[in-house]
């Protein structure tokens, strides 16, 4: 809910204005972005102090687990000040609330997020079954947004004399709720990698450059999630221009959802099977060059809202298939960067990447108004220019092609990590850590 309404929330109830709350999505979200790899150093400083201290080397030692209770609360309680419209507020006053607000839920979230994206890393060592983590996060991610789009209107629609209290009363629910399934997680998760001494090393800023230049895996998964995330993000924010302006059909967009939502549910049933079977590496690099390929043959077809609805949705089902695993290959991430360098950092290469997606998401969404002005395009403008109409075409079908085809370059050339290197890895981290037990004895 917080993503999804609280720009209305902020123009319709708040009363700033919306290039306002543009500005502060932005700043907010690169802000957002440092604190990421900064947690994760945390993470991985806090833990390694347990295992020096801790007495059996051979036992599990829990890393992320315990931020899933420890985090639940602080988000839960920024994310309902967020949708706090205090009364007698003037503009200035009201921005500073904003601000302070919006950024107190984000370092929250982030608390809670990077130690809960780590989880994959130290539940399994075997890639099928971090793919199927991998799954089950998109498609949890999924249902969670679709009961949001659907239930808060409703709610919201039963406070139309009361914006504010509407939208305060649905925070309350749905934050009860998300309460709820921290605590589920908590109490269901497992983490079964066993640790065998102090396989950490203390973060430094310094170290995303040194990741990314140096671990080839995480160096392609960082460029494909800025590339396809960006195609992403585009898309969705050129959707209402393109069926508008080009389409001349705005109420065929709310079939969209189902481009989305119909690739994800099929997808999250065959990803399990083709990582098994053909590995991340050629599973990655073929989707993406077939979305890339398909999202190339789309925008030279007719317009027609029919063709694009129809081809976007193929596209989607192979655009989302390496979007469905890329956690899962971040948990591989880490095991490289142990197998190369001898430490094991899984908060700071979490929140390394984290850092990465939010810089990218930030300047998307900044590219994305960027866009409409090099076209031309005129706000309320009976008809717009031919050139213009084939620059939202361009944004809307072109700019997903070649970031999928950038993804595509990202996993067949950098990505360096076979089934067979994959086994050497995990077998040298064993070997590493029984020698260390070894060691401790």
């Amino acid at each position: 809910m917080s993503a999804t309404f609280l720009l209305a929330f902020y123009t319709d109830v708040l009363g700033i204005t919306a290039a306002a709350a543009g500005t502060l999505f932005l700043v907010a979200r690169i802000w957002d972005a440092i604190n990421d790899p900064i947690m994760g150093g945390i993470a991985d400083k806090v833990f390694s102090k347990r295992v020096k201290n801790a007495k059996d080397q051979g036992k599990v030692i829990e890393k992320f687990r315990p931020y899933l209770l420890k985090g639940s609360w602080p988000v839960i309680i920024a994310a309902i000040l967020m949708f706090i419209a205090p009364k007698g507020l003037d503009g200035t006053q009201k921005l500073i609330w904003a601000y302070a607000t919006y950024i107190l839920w984000g370092m929250t979230y982030t608390f809670i997020n990077i130690p809960y994206g780590g989880l994959a890393a130290v539940m399994t060592q075997d890639t099928a079954e971090r793919s199927k983590l991998s799954v089950s996060r998109g498609l949890g991610g999924l249902i969670g947004a679709m009961v949001t789009r659907i239930v808060v209107p409703l709610l919201l629609v039963q406070f139309s004399d009361n914006e504010a209290k509407g939208y305060l009363i649905t925070m309350i629910v749905f934050g009860g709720i998300t309460f709820l399934s921290y605590l589920y997680s908590y109490f269901n998760v497992k983490e079964n990698i066993v640790i065998q001494g102090d396989t950490n090393a203390k973060f430094k800023f310094s170290d995303i450059f040194s990741v990314i230049l140096k671990n080839r895996p995480f160096l392609a998964v960082s460029l494909a999630s800025v590339a396809m995330l960006t195609g992403l993000l585009i898309q969705g924010s050129m959707n209402i221009y393109y069926f508008r302006e080009n389409l001349d059909a705005l109420e065929l967009m709310a079939l969209t959802g189902l481009t989305a939502i119909i690739p994800m549910l099929f997808v999250s049933v065959i990803v399990p099977k083709l990582v098994k079977n053909y590995g991340v590496k050629k599973t990655s690099w073929v989707s993406s060059l077939i979305s890339a390929l398909i999202f190339a043959l789309l925008f030279f077809l007719p317009t027609s809202p029919w063709i694009y609805l129809g081809g976007t949705l193929i596209a989607s089902v192979f655009m989302m298939i390496p979007n469905m695993i890329v956690w899962g290959m971040v948990s591989d991430c880490i095991d490289y960067n142990q197998y190369l360098s001898g430490t094991r950092q899984e908060g700071s290469i979490y929140g390394i990447y984290s850092f990465v997606r939010k810089m990218g998401q930030a300047f998307a969404g900044f590219f994305s108004g960027i866009g409409l002005s090099i076209v031309g395009y005129i706000a309320g403008a009976d008809m717009q220019t031919t050139g213009t109409l084939l620059g939202i075409k361009f944004l809307t079908i072109g700019v997903p092609a070649i970031a999928m085809f950038i993804a595509f370059i990202a996993y067949y050339f950098i990505w360096n990590l076979t089934p067979e290197k994959q086994k050497e890895v995990i077998d040298t981290i064993n070997n590493s850590n029984n020698n260390k037990g070894d060691l401790n004895d």
